[in-house]
């Protein structure tokens, strides 16, 4: 019965430390990134681009890109904005295990015409690589291009923290300060 059980236990240990971990989290966790430097340069703007998730598991989505500014007025005028995106929006983003940190790819193939280029197709993937604390996210925008005027790549980095609702709170602050005036 001894052999048995730590047969058991060893089987559970194999299993438990092979598993990677993704992001489960509920229709109201919403997760808010802004871009803080593109191929190692640094924002100056005063209205980055915010990219805004949602986690399921295998699956996750991007409910939107938006400008800092776009996001406080959403916010604004509804709180519930990007929560109310988590039942329409489609989660195309795959988890995989291929990268250090909590790794999900999405990937898009799209042709459109010039009259200089003629028919091109682009084939797009973006590698969401996050930190396990989800504190940081690393974008990686990988293009390759066809077509009858020769083949492209281009591959542009993103780095982005993560950022409360609260970031985008527009007004007077919800949090006193302890300081008395008289």
């Amino acid at each position: 019965m001894k052999a048995k059980r730590l047969m058991f236990l060893v089987m559970a240990i194999c299993l438990a430390s092979g598993v990677k971990a993704q992001f489960y989290d509920g229709p109201d966790d919403i997760y808010y990134y802004v871009v803080t430097s593109i191929d190692g340069r640094s924002i100056s703007t005063p209205d980055p681009d915010v990219y805004i998730f949602n986690f399921d598991g295998r699956k996750a989505c991007q409910l939107a890109k938006e400008k800092v500014k776009t996001v406080q007025d959403n916010i604004s005028q509804n709180p519930d904005h990007y929560n109310a995106m988590v039942e329409t929006k489609k989660y195309e983003m795959e988890y995989t295990s291929s990268y250090s940190g909590v790794c999900y790819v999405w990937n898009d193939v799209w042709t459109f015409y010039t009259p200089a280029w003629g028919n091109r197709t682009v084939y797009q993937t973006n590698t969401y690589i996050f930190s396990r604390d989800r504190n940081s996210l690393t974008l990686e925008d990988k293009r390759k291009s066809s077509g009858p005027t020769g083949n492209g790549n281009d591959v542009t980095k993103y780095e982005m923290k993560k950022v409360d609702k609260s970031y985008f709170k527009v007004g007077r602050s919800r949090n006193p300060s302890g300081t008395l005036y008289e």
